[in-house]
């Protein structure tokens, strides 16, 4: 499956997830906890989607996966109203 950006480029799963619990206000900390993925996995994601986007940074990538409906159905279960829990 691929969700379409500009360019011909799609996003992946891995990089719409991200970017929905970036949408959501979460930390690249708290994306990778909710995913169980490492911190730089959810770095490479970002980057990734940054360029496919055409985005500057996280905000601007996720207003625009919002806005083309890449969102919609890929914010994990366990990250919708997450409580994640961080030692600080």
């Amino acid at each position: 499956m691929s969700w379409s950006a500009k360019g011909g480029d799609s996003l992946t799963k891995g990089e719409a997830e991200v970017l929905g619990l970036v949408d959501s206000g979460l930390s690249n900390r708290e994306s990778a906890a909710a995913l169980s993925i490492a911190v730089g996995t959810v770095k490479c994601h970002l980057h990734r989607a940054y360029e496919k986007l055409q985005a500057r940074n996280r905000i601007e990538a996720a207003v625009k996966a919002r806005e083309r409906g890449h969102l919609s159905s890929f914010v994990p279960s366990s990250a919708q109203g997450a409580n994640v829990t961080l030692d600080r």
